[in-house]
């Protein structure tokens, strides 16, 4: 008849359940019934690719040598698919780095200089990893490697040393002058030598580095603003600025006769000539006229003479009403330990101080300093 022949089991398979021997009959069956010929082709090689499947369909799968999708942990994170090139965002080991500062598209990106020469292309140099937290506020010189003297002094925290060479490195020079220190870096880098970096010192506090900034910036002889600005003034002018103020008694008429500058020759036979006194002051027995000479060194109080009288000075002119006056007298003790070595700065007045100057006599009866 012309019935279907029985599937013939393989040797060694008498342990194969009765399910799976009845599912394998059956599709041998529909196999010779004339199913066509592309319903049977294989699946796919790439797991991928093989759509998910009941239990049934996986079961005729490995009887028929189909490879199946790897189901539970297993299975492999989904990524994104790559063609053998450089991942997304990474540096491609084919192309040259591209310079510091400008875009890697062919273009300049507006610059109008080329990078500096000698400048190595990548990132700016910066502190290891932890080395930030330790140093804390610091003060840093750039060093100009052609004198190998320091040309800025600066103060901060983290990476602020390396930022002015980062942008010297990508900003153009400018024209007007106002970033001094850019222009010196880019002038220094293009001989090829990069711009030394040294830290003054750190571990300090904030008000300590701007402290050691304006010390250090004023020591170095460096035209640079500072968060404190500039102190540095001649010992004596800081002498007579900080000095106790004279304040004379209205009891103590006196002339203040300037000898010069601080640290000008105040010996008696050389201060009490040439002065130019109006002659109604000359009278010592006028209530008006000065009874203490007062030599004054700067603006500070050298000596204190008690005036006995005046006299013309030899050699002094004889224009009327201009002539000079020598004052005759002897040093006052008391006065001198009482006034010296104060400041008369509030008596001299702005601008150039004059030579004399009246004090509760002369033209001025009463002291006009406040």
């Amino acid at each position: 008849m012309g019935g279907v022949e029985p599937a013939v089991e393989p040797d060694g398979e008498d342990d194969v359940p009765p399910a799976a021997r009845a599912l394998r009959a059956a599709v041998q069956t529909t196999a010779t019934l004339g199913v066509p010929t592309e319903a049977r082709r294989p699946r796919p090689a790439n797991p991928a690719a093989v759509p998910a499947r009941g239990p049934v369909r996986r079961a005729v799968d490995r009887i028929q040598g189909v490879p199946t999708r790897p189901a539970g942990p297993d299975l492999p994170a989904p990524g994104p698919r790559t063609t053998g090139g450089p991942a997304a965002g990474a540096p491609d080991p084919t192309q040259e780095p591209t310079p510091l500062g400008r875009p890697d598209d062919g273009t300049d990106g507006g610059r109008a200089e080329a990078p500096v020469a000698g400048a190595e292309a990548g990132p700016v140099d910066a502190f290891p990893p932890g080395v930030a937290a330790r140093l804390g506020s610091y003060v840093y010189l750039l060093i100009d490697p052609r004198t190998g003297r320091a040309f800025y002094v600066g103060r901060g925290k983290g990476d602020r040393c390396h930022r002015h060479v980062a942008a010297a490195r990508t900003t153009d020079a400018d024209a007007r002058g106002r970033h001094v220190a850019l222009d010196r870096i880019r002038e220094a880098e293009s001989t090829g030598r990069p711009v030394r970096i040294d830290i003054l010192r750190h571990g300090l506090s904030p008000a300590e580095a701007r402290l050691v900034e304006a010390a250090a910036a004023e020591a170095l002889g460096l035209a640079q603003e500072t968060a404190l600005g500039s102190q540095r003034r001649p010992a004596a002018e800081v002498g007579a600025a900080l000095a106790k103020r004279a304040r004379f008694k209205r009891s103590h008429p006196v002339v203040l006769l300037r000898a010069g500058a601080r640290g000008s020759d105040t010996g008696y036979e050389v201060v009490r000539h040439g002065w130019r006194i109006g002659r109604r002051w000359t009278d010592v027995s006028s209530p008006r006229s000065p009874s203490w000479a007062v030599v004054v060194d700067g603006e500070l109080v050298d000596a204190v003479y008690r005036i006995e009288a005046w006299e013309p000075t030899p050699g002094g002119g004889g224009t009327p009403g201009r002539e000079r006056w020598s004052f005759v007298g002897q040093p006052d003790e008391a006065l001198t330990a009482r006034y010296g070595g104060r400041s008369v700065a509030a008596y001299l007045g702005e601008g150039t101080p004059s030579a004399v100057t009246y004090v509760w006599c002369g033209p001025h009866w009463v002291n006009s300093a406040r």
